[in-house]
């Protein structure tokens, strides 16, 4: 992460670079979490919930597009939680991202009722099933994954309750000896869907 003296030059619009947040490389690349952002549509003094919060940068993003927007991230490991902290902490205002350590396979811990939620990785047909249940009317859900696992369960949730389901290809240029090639990252499956 880059020592930024005034993270609100970073501006307020989804996609910040990987680069300003402490990571172990399992991270939502800024591409993919624009777009996921841009699904989930943050609003002024709403409640994201990012399950399996990683480095939480799906948060932090929720939470710099207003002053007044929360999210809580649930991580089960402790490297990552620590990471999602010191990212709350240089990336978002005090009190705005919370980060609970608890395993989602053990059931959701017990938290205020969002107004959308994320899973990036790790769902399963059980968790999405009690995310539908809290999200109230209006509330927006999206899971992203990149296993053929993930893939399988997001087509099952598309069948079963509509939404969007996407596959989502990013490229970047990168040097092949003296020339340049694209370098294709993993492949993203996305179901998205309101209440």
């Amino acid at each position: 992460m880059t020592d930024d003296p005034d993270t609100s030059l970073l501006g307020r619009t989804p996609g910040l670079d990987e680069e300003h947040f402490v990571h172990d490389g399992l991270i939502t690349k800024h591409p993919v979490r624009a777009m996921a952002l841009a699904v989930l549509r943050p609003l002024p003094g709403q409640l994201l919930w990012d399950l399996g919060t990683g480095a939480g940068s799906v948060a932090v993003e929720w939470c710099r597009t207003d002053p007044s927007c929360r999210a809580i991230g649930v991580e089960r490991r402790a490297d990552r939680a620590a990471n999602a902290r010191a990212n709350a902490s240089a990336l978002t205002l005090p009190g705005q991202f919370e980060v609970i350590d608890a395993d989602l396979a053990e059931g959701l811990p017990e938290m205020p009722a969002p107004d959308a939620v994320f899973i990036g990785g790790g769902a399963t047909r059980e968790l999405a099933e009690a995310c539908r249940q809290v999200l109230a009317p209006g509330g927006r859900f999206v899971i992203h994954g990149v296993t053929i696992e993930a893939e399988s369960l997001l087509a099952e949730l598309h069948a079963q309750w509509g939404g969007e389901l996407m596959r989502v290809g990013v490229e970047t240029a990168d040097h092949i000896g003296r020339l340049h090639g694209w370098k294709p990252a993993r492949t993203v499956i996305g179901w998205s869907w309101t209440k």
